[in-house]
């Protein structure tokens, strides 16, 4: 089975009543093997996966596309350099190959990385990409090569060497027909409809008039003929690192905390197939409209 890393928040437009009237943030989840480098084992790239640990598998992040408050979307992608060469050097970021339509992806510098201090985590950001107005699949997924390069200078004219990755991205839109909607729960009717946790009623909702809080869990059924699963929600949170258990084991975690106000944020996270598994949402205020879908 796919041991999944991490999660995926965006931008999303919120109605809320006693509390900001919309949101923002764009963090980003899991696969393919350690960086390739191009020249030798010059420096190592990984990707900084989800806290507390360092993956070296390339990052996958899942998106859902309804409802979000920006056209164009940004994403956040951390990375652990390390430079052991007996040099310091200047390292940027940018697209390896041209990405597929729709996405910019444009170089970033990221400075100099000594030797006294030859570990430094970065964010690339300057990359994002024009929203999917429609998913008719249900599902699409799409891949970004970027490219780690290091220079002996400054102005990053005199190159070193370089490592080339690849980013996969995975974006679900829950109104397609081609889902299977396994589930739906809006606690709209004033219970948890099946989760442990506490209903809230009338101040924070995405469907009013009830969300549900205090860290709700629930065992989620995928046994079936499905070849993907997602589930998609809703999180009313404030700066802290929101995460996911699948079966007590902690999956999911954003690569950047959020945005430092009261608001809410959407998450899709995939489902491990043909079993029946304990999700736990842990460290947000409020959660509404979680959709489970499957084909």
């Amino acid at each position: 089975m796919v041991e999944f890393k991490k999660f995926v928040a965006i931008y999303l437009a919120a109605i809320v009543i006693g509390s900001a009237f919309i949101i923002g943030w764009a963090t980003l989840l899991n696969r393919p093997n350690a960086v390739t480098e191009v020249k030798g084992s010059h420096f190592s790239v990984v990707w900084k996966g989800f806290k507390p640990t360092y993956s070296d598998q390339f990052p996958d992040y899942y998106i859902g596309i309804n409802n979000l408050k920006d056209s164009s979307l940004k994403m956040y992608i951390q990375l652990k350099i390390e430079n052991y060469e007996n040099i310091s050097l200047y390292f940027m970021i940018d697209k390896y190959t041209e990405p597929p339509a729709g996405w910019f992806a444009g170089p970033q510098y990221f400075g100099l990385i000594a030797i006294t201090d030859p570990i430094k985590t970065f964010t690339y950001y300057n990359i994002n990409r024009t929203k999917p107005t429609a998913i008719p699949e249900g599902s699409l997924h799409e891949s970004v090569d970027l490219v780690v390069k290091a220079y002996y200078d400054a102005g990053y004219t005199q190159f070193y060497s370089q490592a080339n990755f690849t980013v996969n991205f995975h974006f679900i839109d829950v109104t397609s027909p081609a889902w299977t909607r396994v589930e739906y729960y809006n606690f709209d009717d004033r219970t948890t409809q099946g989760w442990y946790g506490s209903v809230h009623q009338w101040t924070y909702y995405r469907s009013w008039p009830c969300s549900i809080y205090n860290n709700p869990y629930k065992n989620i059924d995928m046994i079936g003929n499905y070849t993907e699963a997602y589930l998609v929600a809703a999180l009313y949170t404030y700066a802290t690192s929101p995460g996911i258990y699948l079966d007590d084991k902690l999956c999911f975690l954003p690569d950047t905390q959020t945005a430092g106000t009261w608001t809410w944020y959407q998450i899709a996270i995939p489902l491990p197939l043909n079993k029946v598994t304990k999700v736990l949402i842990a460290g947000a205020s409020y959660i509404d409209d979680i959709y489970v879908l499957a084909k």
